[in-house]
């Protein structure tokens, strides 16, 4: 009999505390939107598997590695078993080593509390495990709210969140996700769980308060729309998108122009597809019971520019004290940034890949950024399948980019610590496990 079970805990930080997702500190001023720890326990037969969704930036694979190392050891379930993934929202911390990330979460006691939070809400999910079943549905979203950033221009150039008044864009170099993605467990005597999922940058509101952007927002509509139903949400695959639509004029890219209320306007409408396709989900099969594997993949490191690193690093420096006299685009903030880290960075870097589920469900956590064809890619490797993806799972290295995007360039590629070998040898280790399962 499949089970399921679900908690939640409050981890904002202090205020004063690192925001992360820019290329400069920013501390935090105030908390607009508490910012959650999220956990759901699956068991089936003997084993279970344990999903968690903070609202935090990122965490990188080494704390990762010893978050989940506590799970396991509280919770008695191989850390195989459990999936930590961060939203990625840009008015959140990130957990990382401080000396090796600027903007990492230097309050180093929060930083243990959190860890000991990560084991709370798994024993609390799990002791809230009710028989249950599993319902899914896919639906896209009554009106496109994710787009990928990265347009061809007319000079033959690839251009990330491009600025319009230098560039004339003749087209996007994909199509973004816009299918909101749901699990619905059906428990006898507890609230339903709603697992969510959906595909873009959740970076629409900025600035130096804590918030868990429309992430957070989707969450609070779908259970102030659905009565007696807990939420959890898993941000998909969305290296290459976000919010705006760069064809539109800068007067119609903001639903009013209000980063919060467009923040609250995509919420609500993920949350609308989500109550639009809740009596209309299909019985998922739990033949075959849990599945979990997690692997970490090699791929040689990006060293493109790392005879330039003198040159860089007094440019970032030069950055750093307001020395350069202009406002740099992201892109090449992100080449410098990447060519400074070059100087103790290993030669082949890390890659997390996690397959979970149970039956006829699969989670695929990336260990960082990934493009939205990699969810495509994994939906291909098993259309038996309905699977969720969820980003900076379990580790956070960075963008995940496709051999198409690296030869194309843009932001991100200049940015990724990784090589163009990078999508075939995810896609062939998330097919050997898929294969197994």
């Amino acid at each position: 009999m499949l089970k399921a079970g679900f908690a939640r805990l409050d981890v904002t930080p202090p205020l004063g505390s690192d925001l992360s997702g820019y290329f400069y500190r920013r501390l935090a001023k105030g908390i607009r939107d508490p910012l959650y720890l999220n956990a759901i326990a699956i068991g089936s037969g003997e084993e279970t598997i344990v999903l968690m969704a903070v609202d935090y930036i990122g965490i990188k694979l080494d704390q990762n590695v010893r978050i989940r190392k506590l799970v396991s050891e509280r919770t008695g379930l191989p850390a195989d078993h459990i999936l930590i993934a961060a939203l990625h929202q840009h008015t959140s911390p990130c957990i990382a080593d401080p000396e090796g990330r600027a903007t990492a979460l230097r309050d180093k006691t929060f930083v243990d509390v959190f860890s000991r939070k990560c084991a709370d809400a798994a024993v609390m999910a799990i002791d809230d495990m009710k028989d249950a079943t599993m319902r899914t549905a896919a639906l896209e979203v009554a009106e496109p709210i994710a787009f990928v950033r990265r347009y061809f221009a007319a000079d033959g150039s690839v251009q990330t969140n491009p600025d319009t008044a230098k560039y004339t864009l003749t087209g996007r170099c994909a199509d973004a996700d816009n299918t909101m993605r749901l699990v619905r467990f059906c428990r006898e005597g507890a609230n339903d769980i709603a697992l969510v999922n959906f595909s873009t940058h959740p970076d629409v509101i900025g600035g130096e308060y804590f918030s868990a952007d429309w992430p957070g927002f989707t969450r609070k509509y779908v259970e102030e729309y659905i009565p007696g139903v807990s939420a959890i949400f898993f941000t998909g695959c969305q290296g290459d998108s976000n919010h705006i639509d760069f064809f539109k004029p800068k007067s119609e890219r903001l639903n009013g122009g209000d980063r919060y209320g467009h923040s609250k306007y995509m919420g609500r409408t993920v949350a609308n597809a989500v109550c639009a396709a809740w009596e209309h989900t299909e019985e998922a099969s739990t033949e075959g019971g849990i599945f979990a594997e997690n692997v970490v993949l090699y791929n040689k490191t990006n060293t493109e520019g790392v005879d330039e690193y003198d040159k860089y690093k007094a440019w970032q420096e030069d950055h750093e004290a307001g020395r350069l006299g202009y406002n740099p685009h992201i892109t090449e903030l992100a080449y410098a940034s990447r060519i400074v880290r070059l100087r103790s960075a290993p030669v082949f870097h890390p890659v997390p890949l996690t397959v979970m589920g149970v039956g006829s469900v699969a989670f695929v956590g990336f260990g960082g950024e990934a493009f939205t064809a990699y969810g495509t890619a994994m939906r291909a490797i098993a259309p038996e399948k309905f699977v969720v993806c969820a980003v900076c799972a379990n580790g956070y290295e960075g963008y995940f980019p496709t051999e198409e995007a690296f030869a194309q360039g843009g932001y991100e590629a200049k940015s990724s610590l990784f090589t163009p070998t990078l999508e075939q040898e995810i896609i062939a280790a998330a097919k050997g496990i898929f294969e197994k399962h």
